[in-house]
């Protein structure tokens, strides 16, 4: 039986879209290709999520799990070595660092050797591509292992996209791996034609001669509108101490938000319409009925899509008072309530929109990116180009 081919996903820096692209890729090929014949599996993961049987693996595995049709019984197999904290400083600290990277190698080794019956394994790497060099696992170090072959993700545009190629490729090339495609990834969408015309495969060519086979682009993928923006449910688990308004479904504490509205304005000239969209959150202090008030006023006349939610802060024993949890309570906002101050509570919420991950719950992003894919991504070419 033929080794199965593998295709390591790399990109630019943690949050480069790296899961969205091993969904969409599923989503895609499993059009092609039979869903029995494809593997995953994450080699080095650091956000681990605790499984019923008490296991914990990474956060990632478990998301493909849920989201594809792929048969991943054994999911811990699939998540090789998991990076949890301390492990870093005990490498350092230990009188035999070798033999710790040979144990976390076996592992990997061990789930190549689990998915071996597959014709095609996409292995997710992490973070930039130097991201486990400190336990001797870099991206680049655990592609070669794998004799895998890189897709490598950068985000949208000319200048700033080759600035990060010229880097990258160029740590790839000194490692000796073996980058065959790139995929251009968050694009605006009024951008789109522009890249193409502008950064084909034959710019990529002259630029980067020292590839052969030439790189090859399998895509141009246009920014979807929400897909890396947080829930208030993602959100409200950024707050360590936090009080939910009971009153609220589901389905709109699982609504990707648009932007974050410091509410600064005094009352006596505040107005929600100027400063307020559908999807927003609202941040205000606990103690301001009046503001609370049109702000749930104008959230009740919108018509469509509502308010994301609202985030109380400077909570106190007594505020908020029994009438604005009240309010809050019949208006079908998502709401917290926090004892943060309202600037402590912005960069928190900052955070949070800079490093959203997809959620179990979130299925109408997963299927943006079934979308998102069968439009964008060249599946046809993929498999030809790594002989499928």
């Amino acid at each position: 039986m033929s080794k199965p081919i593998v295709v390591f996903i790399a990109g630019e820096r943690q949050h480069a879209g790296k899961t969205v692209t091993s969904l969409g890729m599923i989503s895609a090929l499993c059009k092609h290709i039979d869903p029995a014949d494809i593997g995953y599996f994450k080699p080095v993961g650091q956000e681990l999520v605790t499984l019923p049987s008490g296991e914990r693996i990474d956060k990632d595995v478990r998301i493909v799990q849920e989201f594809t049709d792929l048969d991943m019984p054994d999911m811990g197999m699939l998540s090789s070595v998991r990076v949890v904290s301390g492990v870093t400083r005990e490498y350092i600290a230990s009188n035999n660092p070798q033999e710790r990277t040979a144990n976390f190698e076996r592992a990997i080794h061990q789930s190549m050797e689990h998915l071996s019956n597959k014709k095609l394994i996409i292995a997710e790497g992490t973070g930039h591509p130097g991201v486990g060099s400190v336990i001797g696992l870099s991206n680049a170090r655990v592609a070669n292992m794998l004799d895998a072959r890189i897709l490598y993700l950068v985000g949208g545009g000319i200048g700033r996209t080759l600035d990060e190629l010229e880097v990258d490729l160029s740590y790839f090339s000194h490692k000796h791996c073996r980058v065959s495609g790139v995929l251009f990834n968050k694009v605006r969408p009024s951008k789109v034609d522009m890249m193409r015309e502008s950064l084909h495969e034959k710019v990529l060519e002259r630029i980067f001669p020292e590839w052969d086979p030439s790189l090859k682009i399998f895509g141009y993928m246009p920014r979807v509108k929400y897909l890396n923006n947080p829930s208030m449910q993602l959100i409200r688990h950024s707050f360590k101490e936090h009080r939910i308004v009971e009153g609220c479904a589901n389905g709109a504490w699982h609504m990707a938000c648009r932007k974050i509205v410091v509410v600064s304005q005094g009352s006596n000239v505040f107005q929600p319409e100027g400063h307020l969209k559908s999807r927003d959150i609202a941040v205000i202090g606990a103690g301001s009925h009046t503001r609370l008030k049109r702000i749930i006023e104008y959230n009740d006349a919108l018509p469509g899509e509502k308010l994301g939610g609202i985030i109380l802060t400077c909570s106190t024993d007594k505020m908020p008072d029994p009438i604005a949890l009240e309010w809050l309570a019949q208006s079908d906002i998502p709401s917290i309530v926090v004892e943060q101050d309202t600037a402590d509570a912005d960069m928190m919420l900052h955070k949070c929109f800079s490093n959203t991950k997809l959620q179990l719950y979130d299925k109408k992003k997963h299927q943006q990116i079934i979308n998102l894919f069968a439009e964008s991504f060249d599946a046809k070419r993929f498999i030809k180009s790594y002989g499928l």
